[in-house]
């Protein structure tokens, strides 16, 4: 059966617990307001399921930006260990992709830390991302490598307040390979070249906890919706904000601009002061928030790259 969002409250009473009876937690990365229908406007969400002796037995659910329809993001693949072994699965996550094909789309994102979850989708077209247990499927059969190149391409971007639209297209900008460690520390986003990244569909469900934190966060879109660069403001115990930001390197001169509009949120919100903690290794970064009036203030927290733990220096400038 395939099911449009928005979907009944009666089917997601029996999804959610399935869903936890598997997964062993309630779906932190995609909120049962979204499956009745709140991000419609931003997202096309399609449900595929299958029932076996009167009982569910087999889910997916795909979500397909409307800003940007080439992009979708695949979440909630599970099967009753009951009936698993009978390629039920396989069956709608081949149908989901034929869905996705017809209706010009031309990658596909997911994440798994489960390696016979990923045989099943290298088998059905998908392949994995270097830095990141996250798997795309490139219709078009060309590396996702290759697609992230031909993506990025193009000039200009406007620095608009952020929202629902940017939960699918925000996935390529995260998994291309950033030349500083820490892309946002408010968020944990750091490079897939010096730390694995493990978010697919629950990368948005961070930079949101900003916002209903009382932060902020903005997003650099160009002209086709695509997201080339992200922004946060995000408040701390003291009242003050810590601020980020990165941008696609082709797309670096909005990163000035995301800046200000997070130090621009954060004046509208407190009068503590605002602050960036930015990895000892990232020294281009440092500049560029120096070059904004941002200064030197000690150290801050150690990042975790890997395992690895990386000092970081505190700089702050004033909000008022």
């Amino acid at each position: 059966m395939r099911y449009e969002v928005p979907i009944s409250e009666e089917l997601i009473d029996e999804l959610f617990p399935f869903w936890a009876s598997i997964f062993g937690e309630v779906l932190p990365d995609i909120a049962r307001e979204v499956f009745l229908g709140a991000e419609n406007a931003y997202s096309g969400g399609t449900l595929y399921l299958r029932r076996e002796e009167g009982r569910l037995a087999s889910t997916c659910f795909t979500m397909q930006s409307k800003a940007v329809p080439s992009l979708a993001g695949f979440s909630e693949v599970a099967t009753d260990p009951q009936f698993r072994g009978r390629g039920l699965a396989t069956e709608l996550c081949s149908w989901a992709v034929e869905d996705f094909r017809a209706e010009g789309g031309e990658a596909f994102f997911l994440g798994t830390v489960n390696p016979a979850a990923a045989r099943v989708y290298h088998r059905l077209g998908w392949r994995k991302l270097a830095g990141a247990n996250v798997m795309a499927n490139i219709l078009s059969g060309e590396s996702p490598e290759a697609f992230l190149v031909d993506y990025f391409s193009g000039e200009g971007a406007t620095v608009v307040e952020a929202s629902p639209a940017d939960r699918i297209p925000m996935i390529p900008l995260v998994l291309c390979p950033h030349d500083w460690q820490v892309m946002d520390a408010n968020t944990s986003v750091c490079s897939t070249r010096y730390a694995t990244q493990n978010s697919c569909m629950g990368l948005y469900v961070r930079f949101e906890r900003i916002q209903m934190g009382g932060g902020a966060w903005f997003a650099a879109r160009t002209a086709e919706g695509k997201v080339v660069g992200l922004s946060t403001a995000r408040r701390d115990d003291a009242g003050g904000f810590q601020i980020d930001a990165f941008a696609h390197a082709r797309y670096g001169e909005v990163w000035e601009e995301l800046v200000e509009a997070a130090v621009g949120a954060s004046q509208e919100r407190g009068e503590g002061g605002c602050f960036a903690v930015v990895s000892v290794e990232d020294e281009e970064k440092q500049s560029w928030f120096e070059a904004l009036g941002f200064r030197r203030a000690g150290s801050g927290a150690e990042f975790e790259l890997d395992g690895r733990r990386v000092a970081s220096v505190r700089l702050e400038r004033s909000c008022a």
